[in-house]
């Protein structure tokens, strides 16, 4: 589908005339219907400034203005390449059914498994088990297509706006009761009561470059909201406290957010080497605490090891992120 197409199939969509397009898009009545006919019939392309104002008009992503224009078996063939080299997709075929296959479990390609995630359960409460489906659900679905993924990106924020105003009362008083972390060894051990706390998250590690890593953990966005427990609360408000004070000493943190089976989960990315060497203890310390098994010759074992390492971390941490400015 051309560019023209798609502004015509969403102008229709939104029961505008042409000249009705071109005024929002701030073109004068005498010439708006003549420059939308001339889009529209890919006789002219709109600037960057003129498509971000027929986004706007049209109620549409930016990005379903695209220049992507699949004309033929052997472009989609191509493009069907490309996914298998950069995304990892595979192509499997049964007697009835030739299906194209991601990875879940790929970490790589997270945000893009959300985005396929959402596709996959837009389409199964809009059409029926036999694929048919009533013209209404049918509108609201191209809608849904059209708006992708700004209303995504919108949900996702107000989700991470509520989590934020729900909890910074919880990070005040964690700012008035507790000590800024100073020593690697110290964000260890508050990672720990998190975890006796029962806060269950991910934790990963990500390589930027040659000695430039970071520390990426994970969590479901319902069990920090709904726990309805003040200690797992308490535990996370003083995890956000404490990315604070690392931020102030001028560690990079950035968030995001997907939506997947599992629901919808916050990642917080902490780009500090030395914060992704404790990947593996931490992993050892989610397998203990998930331990009903353990006696007590094991806690005194475990309890020994953990005592070791946190010898190995005593880093200052407000030193190590000066010296790596």
């Amino acid at each position: 589908m051309t560019l023209g197409e798609k502004i015509r199939k969403y102008r229709i969509m939104n029961d505008l005339t042409q000249k009705d397009l071109g005024i929002m898009a701030g073109f004068s009545a005498a010439t708006a219907d003549s420059r939308i006919r001339k889009y529209e019939r890919d006789l002219m392309a709109p600037k960057d400034d003129i498509r971000k104002k027929l986004a706007e008009a049209l109620d549409v992503d930016l990005s379903a203005l695209s220049d992507i224009d699949i004309k033929s078996l052997e472009d989609v063939m191509q493009v069907l390449f490309l996914f298998e080299e950069e995304f990892g997709m595979t192509v499997e075929r049964t007697e009835e059914r030739t299906c194209l296959c991601f990875d879940n479990k790929n970490k790589d390609q997270a945000l893009l498994l959300s985005y396929l995630y959402t596709w996959f359960s837009k389409r199964k409460s809009t059409f029926n088990p036999d694929g048919s489906v009533d013209e209404e659900s049918l509108k609201q679905y191209e809608r849904w297509k059209a708006r992708f993924p700004r209303d995504n990106r919108q949900y996702w924020d107000e989700q991470l706006s509520s989590l934020n105003a729900f909890y910074n009362p919880f990070v005040q008083k964690a700012a008035s009761n507790e000590k800024p972390v100073v020593f690697l060894s110290e964000f260890v051990e508050l990672l720990r009561h998190m975890i006796h706390c029962g806060i269950h998250f991910d934790v990963s590690t990500m390589l930027f470059g040659v000695g430039d890593s970071a520390l990426v953990l994970t969590f479901l966005v319902a069990q920090l909201m709904s726990a309805e427990n003040n200690e797992i609360y308490q535990a996370f408000a003083g995890f956000l406290y404490q990315l604070q004070i690392l931020e102030s000493y001028g560690m990079p943190v950035t968030t995001s957010l997907l939506t997947n089976e599992k629901g919808t989960q916050l990642s917080y990315c902490l780009r500090l080497s030395p914060l992704s060497g404790i990947y593996s203890t931490i992993v050892k310390l989610q397998n203990y605490e998930a331990d009903k098994r353990k006696n007590d010759w094991d806690i005194q074992m475990f309890e020994t090891q953990y005592e070791a390492d946190l010898k190995t971390y005593e880093i200052d941490l407000k030193e190590e992120i000066a010296f790596r400015k």
